[in-house]
């Protein structure tokens, strides 16, 4: 004797498949166009599931960043506006890349002993990048004592052996190997 299916059995079976295919279905094709401005909130969203290219330029301001969760190698050139730059410095420092800079630079000496003067003042020589944006805020920093056309340090070095430290002018000229050179420095401190 064959067991023969139910009508219904079929029929709920059937019910069962579309409902599941459905929703996953529905999952693929919802669209940001179909979400409504300002329904979405935090906890909607997987934690480090967005990235920088997912937020509009210029959208976020200081205060959409939780203070202490950025580093000078969070923030690109010219990124971030005084706004953003809330920190507590002395009178003739600006808050810069998580901590202060002075408005003024230190020197000239050696790269050594310019990396040993940010240590002792609980700090580290700008980046690269820190230093070029340093150079463009004109209106916070003064520049290897008022003389554009002198070198600073950097933290960074060249990126082939022998590896030696870089030095910028304010245009954003480079020397490779500031080794033996004498130059200006200011310090991010903290």
């Amino acid at each position: 004797m064959s067991r023969r299916l139910s009508p219904s059995l079929l029929v709920a079976v059937l019910a069962l498949v579309l409902a599941a295919g459905g929703t996953g279905y529905a999952a693929g094709k919802i669209t940001s166009a179909q979400i409504k401005d300002g329904t979405i909130k935090s906890k909607d969203v997987k934690d480090r599931a967005l990235k920088g290219v997912d937020v509009k330029d210029g959208s976020l301001s200081g205060t959409d960043v939780q203070d202490g969760t950025l580093t000078g190698a969070d923030v690109t050139d010219g990124s971030l506006g005084r706004a953003e730059l809330d920190h507590s410095c002395a009178a003739d420092e600006e808050p810069a890349f998580g901590g202060c800079v002075a408005h003024a630079s230190k020197g000239p000496s050696s790269h050594q002993a310019a990396i040993d003067d940010c240590n002792q003042r609980n700090g580290r020589l700008p980046t690269t990048s820190e230093i070029k944006w340093i150079a463009a805020h004109t209106e916070w920093f003064a520049w290897a004592n008022g003389a554009t056309n002198q070198y600073e340090f950097t933290s960074d070095y060249t990126a082939v052996n022998p590896y030696t430290p870089l030095a910028f002018d304010r245009g954003g000229n480079v020397i490779t190997d500031a080794s033996a050179s004498s130059f200006w420095h200011h310090c991010v401190t903290y």
